[in-house]
Order: structure tokens, then C-alpha cells, then sequence
């Protein structure tokens, strides 16, 4: 098996469900076909840098992914004919790989985003003075003054 990585540009304009659905369909084929969904980052809409197809906006979604050349051809081949893609891209990472050790990766890429930590917050006394407006005083920053 091969290792491959794939990004494909959904039509912006669409809504939130048909890109689920264009997302599961495309995880689908790369299962269907004997590969193995290494990881899946969902990087979401974008401004294009010119227009594609009549639109200026894009959902970006990348696969990591191992599997025989059929694979990619199966999942190009289906990106070609979904009217939903308005671009795609994959290129090969690596020739030769551990299935083990992909299976490995894939539990834990999947285990670290079940587990994501909390954004921290930020300190009161910088919340305090983000929040006052501009030449007024906090009590935070009276106090260091002070």
C-alpha cells in the first residue's frame, strides 16, 4: 500500500449537510476500496484566490489516507463526476507502508480529537483592561500602578 493525501474544494454555496455528505461519501470510497482514513481535517470555508466554476468560496477538506493506485483512481474518478467538487488535488506521500502502524496513527489522531483540550482563558486583568475603552483606567491597572 501506498500513502496518500488528498484535499478536494466542495462548492461554498452549498449547505452545511451536502458538505457532510460529500465528506462521508468521499471516506466511504477510500473504505469501500481497502484503504485506510489515516485522518480527515475539516479546514472549512474559504475564499478562493480567483473564481472557480462561478464561485468565489470554498469548503476545504484534506485526507490522509493508504491504499493501492485503484483507490485513487476510484476516488478521482468520483470527484470528476460529483457536481458538488469544484476542485481536488492528491498526491502520494509515501510507496511503502505499515498497515499496523497506520492503524496505529489512525487510533491516535482519533483519540487526541476526542480528548481536545479547552482554549484557555485569558487572565482577569487582561480581560479587564481588552474590555475597557480606550484612555479609561481598570481597576486591575490601578492596582499594579498603585
Amino acid at each position: 500500500m501506498r500513502r496518500y493525501e488528498t484535499v478536494w474544494v466542495v462548492h461554498g454555496d452549498l449547505p452545511d449537510e451536502e458538505v457532510k455528505a460529500t465528506i462521508d461519501k468521499f471516506s466511504r470510497i477510500i473504505s469501500a476500496q481497502g484503504g485506510v482514513l489515516v485522518g480527515l481535517d475539516d479546514w472549512g470555508r474559504r475564499k478562493l484566490a480567483y473564481k472557480v466554476k462561478g464561485t468565489v468560496r470554498g469548503y476545504y477538506v484534506v485526507a490522509d489516507f493508504a491504499g493501492l493506485p485503484a483507490t485513487v483512481k476510484e476516488l478521482e474518478r468520483n470527484y470528476r463526476i460529483d457536481d458538488r467538487i469544484i476542485r481536488y488535488h492528491t498526491i502520494k506521500k509515501a510507496d511503502n507502508v505499515d498497515l499496523e502502524a497506520l492503524k496505529a496513527e489512525a487510533a491516535a489522531r482519533a483519540q487526541a480529537a476526542a480528548v481536545a483540550p479547552e482554549p484557555e482563558a485569558a487572565p482577569p486583568a487582561e480581560a479587564e483592561a481588552a474590555a475597557a475603552p480606550p484612555g479609561e483606567e481598570t481597576p486591575a491597572a490601578a492596582q499594579e500602578e498603585g
